[in-house]
C-alpha cells in the first residue's frame, strides 16, 4: 500500500478509486520552498501541486484532483494544452533506500511526465464541471 497523505479523501468520495482513473491532468504548478536566500541549496525544496481530471469506471462525471508532490527530482513533462494520461502509475521505491526518493510518478505509456519525489498528499477532491467530448 503507498503511503500517500489524505489518501482517504479519494476513498471518501470514489470508494472503488484507482489511478488508472486519472485521465488528465489540467493545472501543474512547480516552485520551491526556500529555506534560506540561497537559490541552489539542499535544504530547498522542489514541489508539485497537480490538478488531474479523473473518471472513475463506469462513469460519466470527472473529478478534479489536487495533489502536492515534496522533494521532486528528475521532472520530465510534454504538454501541450491538457495533458492526457494513458497509465498514471505511482511507484513505491522506499525498500531501494535511496536518499530523499520514495516515490517515482509517471504515465506509463505515453511518458508525458515522469519524476521523483519524497512524498505525496492528495489536498482536495471535487466535483468537476468539465465535460470530455470524446
Amino acid at each position: 500500500m503507498l503511503n500517500i497523505k489524505n489518501f482517504q479523501l479519494l476513498n471518501n468520495i470514489l470508494p472503488e478509486f484507482s489511478f488508472l482513473d486519472m485521465k488528465y491532468i489540467i493545472e501543474v504548478k512547480y516552485f520551491i520552498e526556500y529555506s534560506n536566500d540561497f537559490l541552489f541549496d539542499e535544504e530547498n525544496k522542489t514541489n508539485l501541486h497537480i490538478t488531474f481530471l479523473a473518471k472513475p469506471k463506469d462513469s460519466y462525471d470527472f473529478y478534479e484532483v489536487e495533489m502536492k508532490f515534496l522533494k521532486v527530482e528528475n521532472l520530465k513533462l510534454f504538454a501541450s494544452g491538457a495533458i492526457q494520461l494513458s497509465m498514471l502509475q505511482i511507484t513505491d521505491l522506499r525498500d531501494r533506500n535511496w536518499e530523499n526518493i520514495k516515490f517515482q510518478v509517471r504515465d506509463v505509456e505515453d511518458q508525458d511526465i515522469d519524476f521523483y519525489c519524497n512524498s505525496i498528499e492528495v489536498l482536495s477532491i471535487k466535483p468537476s464541471q468539465i465535460i470530455d467530448s470524446y
